[in-house]
Formats: structure tokens, sequence, C-alpha cells
């Protein structure tokens, strides 16, 4: 983690238009003229549960390298710091594929395995070569991107400063009585505000203790 810091704008740039959504992304299609259909993709509104349930790996990683250039979408290498579901402490992981991930940096994923590998597009051996990589879903909206903020609240820097997660309200549901800042009065985009790092990590650890919540989701059976 580097230096303490307030951080402004999005760490994924390719997140989509709020939107009402169902617990999977739905697909509309949208007619331009009547000869042209756009596929629209839509993130869905999930609970943090359910997030974590539909996750065949969740872990607190740290990103050390990536690659914009030689596949088909951007694919991150980074190490385990904290593992909840499908890998261990310290393991190497690869994933994708959205831009806009910042390197050195420390993410809470929520991954799905791929049906395929990831393949460079100009030589077998350019980038990370052949690798098995683990998607973001839900439009993005499960990566998570961890930094030092003052934004928690409190009469002096010493309680409104604190390592946080910050999460996309409009679309990842927290559990009843967990805080995010800013606070609801305010209107950040996309809803994505601030959670403790201490109290995020608390709820995946209560999470991964739970049998119906950790079982092996349907994307691997």
């Amino acid at each position: 983690m580097k230096a303490p810091f307030v951080l402004a704008g999005m760490a994924l740039s390719s997140l989509l238009t709020p939107s009402l959504g169902t617990a999977q992304s739905v697909a509309i299609k949208a007619s331009t003229d009547t000869r042209q259909t756009t596929d629209i993709t839509e993130p869905g509104t999930i609970p943090l549960e359910q997030l974590f349930k539909m996750a065949d790996v969740v872990a607190t990683v740290e990103v050390v390298s990536g690659d914009t250039e030689n596949y088909n979408g951007a694919i991150y290498k980074p190490i385990v710091l904290t593992a909840f579901k499908g890998k261990k402490k310290g393991e190497t992981i690869y994933f994708g594929q959205y831009s806009g991930v910042r390197l050195d940096w420390e993410y809470t994923l929520f991954l799905r395995n791929p049906k395929d590998p990831a393949v460079p597009t100009k030589s077998p051996t350019a980038g990370f070569g052949t690798v098995e990589f683990l998607d973001v879903f839900n439009q993005g909206y499960s990566a998570m991107e961890g930094s030092y903020s003052c934004v928690f609240g409190g009469g002096i820097p010493d309680h409104s400063c604190d390592y946080g997660v910050r999460v996309c309200t409009d679309y990842i549901v927290l559990p009843k009585g967990v805080r995010a800042f800013p606070p609801e009065k305010d209107d950040p985009p996309f809803g994505c505000r601030w959670v403790r790092k201490s109290k995020f990590v608390a709820l995946l650890d209560d999470l991964a203790e739970q049998p119906a919540v950790i079982q092996m989701p349907a994307s691997v059976r």
C-alpha cells in the first residue's frame, strides 16, 4: 500500500450508468434504427452475501503488474494478501478484463472462473503468456478499490481518517447497519462510498465461516 492519501476518481474506467437490476446482469436490446440493434448490458443490484456466493474467489490483493496491450482485454497480476474463498495468502493470480485498475494498489476482488484462458493475440509468449485468469463480473462492480481516506466523519483526523474499501452501493447492497461514507444525503457517482476496511474484512470473515455461503458456486460445478 502506498503512503496515505485521499483518493479521488473512479478505479474502474468502464463502470456503466446506474440502473435498476436483479441479482444477475440484465441484457437489454436497444434498436437504433430498423437495420441495427445494439446490445447494452446493465449491472445487477446484488447483496454482498449473494456476491460472495456467486464468486469462485474472494480475496484482498495487491496488483503488481498488468497488461492492456497483448490480450483482448486488460489482464492484471496481483498477489493475494488475504484470502476469504478459493485461494490462499501469498498466491499469484491473474484477473481481468476491465481497464483502469491501478498498479501497486490494493483491491478486494470477487471473481469468477471464465470458460477459457487468456491467450496473447500477438505471439504465444507475449505479456504473461497463456494464463488461467479470473473474471471481474457484474460490469466491474465486483472489484473494490482499497485506500486510505479521510471521509469517515468525526471531529478530529484520528476519527475520520482510516483505511477503507470503496463499495458502489447503487449495485452492491451492504448489510443493514453497516455505515458507508459519505452519508446518504450526499450522492457520489454510482453511489461509490467508503466502508472502513476493518469492518468490511470482518463482514467477509463472517461470510467465509458460513457453509451455505462458502459452497462452490454454479460456475465451477
